[in-house]
């Protein structure tokens, strides 16, 4: 596995802002899959002894719903920006590559090319790689949601079919 110095090295500036957009991309994740747990656990735990209404229930699940939406969109921009971020580092080592070829009349030098064309490839990875875990967490995190909102659904029925107090 290559040292990260290395990487940061190879891909040049660019790899400065994915490295900030990873982090801020997974803080996010994780903090809506910690909410959407702690929310599961919640319901578990207090069931529908906790709600007096099945309009106190009901907002309760828009307001996880909407946490869960607002957080989402930020999460989907995010995982877009990171490819693009890797293919603004491709252009730029390739741009790098052909100047290398013509500051040599043609002929470039093999460390020219080398440079140009290992920047291309880190940070062309290097996007992908923040980004497809992530892909893979929303779509974790979608499935935790659907089983929050079963949850819902489930106290919903008990306390339709609850007598009124």
């Amino acid at each position: 596995m290559p040292d990260p110095t290395d990487l940061l090295r190879q891909g040049g500036i660019v790899m400065i802002p994915i490295l900030l957009l990873s982090c801020l991309l997974y803080e996010r994740c994780l903090q809506l899959l910690v909410y959407l747990f702690r929310a599961q656990r919640w319901l578990r735990r207090h069931g529908a002894a906790r709600f007096s209404s099945r309009l106190e229930l009901q907002t309760q699940q828009t307001e996880v719903e909407q946490v869960f939406t607002v957080q989402r969109e930020w999460i989907a921009i995010l995982i877009a920006a990171a490819p693009l971020l890797g293919l603004l580092g491709t252009v730029m080592g390739m741009v790098q590559t052909f100047e290398s070829l013509s500051a040599h009349h043609g002929g470039g030098s093999v460390e020219g090319l080398a440079r140009g064309i290992s920047m291309a490839l880190v940070t062309t990875e290097a996007g992908l790689a923040v980004a497809i875990p992530a892909v893979l967490m929303i779509y974790y995190a979608e499935r935790q949601l659907q089983k929050g909102l079963q949850a819902f659904a489930r106290l919903d029925a008990r306390l339709l079919g609850a007598p009124a107090q």
